[in-house]
């Protein structure tokens, strides 16, 4: 009997349409992948973005702003003399996601940070938080960075802002 080398045709076919099928279920689960990354990196950034202020505060003796406006975080040094608008003075840095399924807001209190990296008291003297909240449009999820005078918290949940 002689001795067979190489692969027929039908085991070429065989093996390319394993690996056409097995590809139709790994690209949408890879896309859902780089979107979760996308979605938390974000959520870090603003987080950071967030703790980043009160530390620049602190360290300038200033006081500095956390402003939402459009689809990004802003970072002002509003100043030594305490304006009670988060989105003026110098801009320091921004946050922008990186997906267009994610969208910024915010509500409650404007958030400050003075001197002593307290959150100042402006706005509505109702609410005592203020808080920036990123909302996943695809997944329906959100996550909420509660901002208070000496505290920081977050929330996660389903559904909207």
């Amino acid at each position: 009997m002689k001795n067979k080398k190489g692969v027929s045709l039908l085991e070429c076919l065989l093996v390319l349409s394993i690996i056409v099928i097995l590809s139709t279920f790994a690209v949408p689960a890879w896309n859902r992948f780089f979107e979760i990354n996308r979605y938390n990196n974000f959520i870090m950034a603003v987080e950071n973005a967030i703790t980043q202020a009160k530390i620049i505060a602190m360290e300038k003796s200033t006081n500095v702003g956390v402003c939402v406006s459009g689809n990004q975080i802003l970072i002002y040094d509003t100043g030594y003399a305490g304006s009670d608008d988060p989105c003026t003075g110098t801009l320091l840095f921004t946050v922008t996601p990186e997906s267009e399924n994610i969208s910024v807001s915010s509500s409650g209190r404007k958030i400050i940070f003075d001197p002593r990296g307290l959150n100042i008291w402006a706005g509505d003297e109702e609410m005592n938080e203020g808080n920036v909240c990123i909302h996943h449009n695809e997944f329906n999820t959100y996550y909420r960075i509660i901002v208070g005078r000496g505290h920081q918290r977050v929330e996660k949940g389903s559904g909207g802002c």
